[in-house]
């Protein structure tokens, strides 16, 4: 009998690694996806994918979702746009309203794109299904399958929020550079509050405006929520550059940090988390990030 349980807990052991391994090598997948994702995010101030990715899984949370959930919408968040890898500049830079009809009808293929790069991977199917919807609109007005209402994944639905916003906001025509007159600058918070403010309102009203219409009402009154919170508490937050060893969680990057090779490190406006500390210290070491950051604590 005690043979047997001692079996018994071998096995659950292999078990317990195996999972881990799993779960490590899910994960390590993500990282690979995303990173290659933000290939094509270089007309942005800060991290598109990463953005969508966090305040996407804010508002599932603050709807309830259950922890399955969240971390499906995190990582398709994360990979939405990876359908994108492919595409020209001019597709690129460009709103939907700019584009010739030759690039719009390549432009409305990402999310199918998407879904077949993330497809062969069977723990993503549900990924994959939430990035071929995610511009799909309430009034079947979106794309590429013209789903309506209940028809369109939750995460889908959140997504699309949270991906319009951020492209009101932060996407720019030019060549991204950190002394490139085309990004945000700014040295201080209410530097940034009052350049963003027009489109910021703008943002916020057509989202209102559109509410139960093109977006499920219920996750625009939590974006609403949550951007609104954050933006009040940025105005109470100063810049300064401080040493990479002297950060500490929860202060954000007030600029992007890219590596001699051009892959993002830190995005604009991305909260520093306790797990992020020790990479940042190895880039310094390897002198792809300066010995001081430019900080918002």
């Amino acid at each position: 009998m005690q043979a047997f349980e001692e079996k018994i807990n071998e096995l659950e052991n292999e078990l317990e690694q195996l999972g881990n391994q799993l779960a490590d090598n899910y994960f390590q997948t993500v990282k690979v996806l995303a990173r290659l994702t933000e290939l094509s995010e270089k007309f942005y101030d800060g991290s598109h994918s990463r953005f969508v990715s966090e305040k996407s899984a804010l508002i599932a949370e603050d709807l309830g979702m259950t922890e399955e959930e969240i971390m499906e919408i995190r990582i398709s968040g994360l990979l939405h746009d990876i359908g994108k890898l492919s595409f020209p500049e001019t597709c690129l830079y460009k709103f939907s309203n700019e584009m010739s009809e030759k690039e719009y009808s390549k432009y409305v293929q990402h999310p199918i794109l998407g879904m077949r790069l993330i497809e062969p991977y069977k723990l993503f199917s549900n990924i994959s299904e939430i990035i071929l919807q995610h511009h799909e609109k309430l009034d079947g007005s979106g794309f590429p399958r013209q789903l309506t209402k209940e028809q369109i994944h939750p995460a889908a639905k959140i997504i699309t929020v949270v991906d319009y916003f951020h492209n009101q906001i932060y996407r720019r025509q030019r060549i991204r550079g950190e002394n490139h007159p085309g990004a945000i600058q700014f040295s201080s918070t209410s530097t940034f509050l009052d350049s963003t403010r027009e489109r910021y309102n703008a943002a916020l009203n057509y989202l209102t405006k559109k509410s139960n219409v093109l977006y499920d009402s219920k996750i625009v009154d939590s974006f609403i929520k949550i951007i609104e919170t954050e933006r009040k508490n940025l105005g109470l937050r100063s810049v300064m550059r401080i040493a990479v060893n002297a950060l500490e969680p929860g202060m954000m990057f007030a600029e992007d940090y890219f590596t001699s090779y051009g892959l993002l490190m830190a995005a604009k406006g991305e909260t520093i988390t306790r797990e992020a500390l020790p990479q940042l210290r190895r880039f310094v070491e390897a002198e792809e990030l300066p010995q001081k950051v430019l900080i918002i604590k």
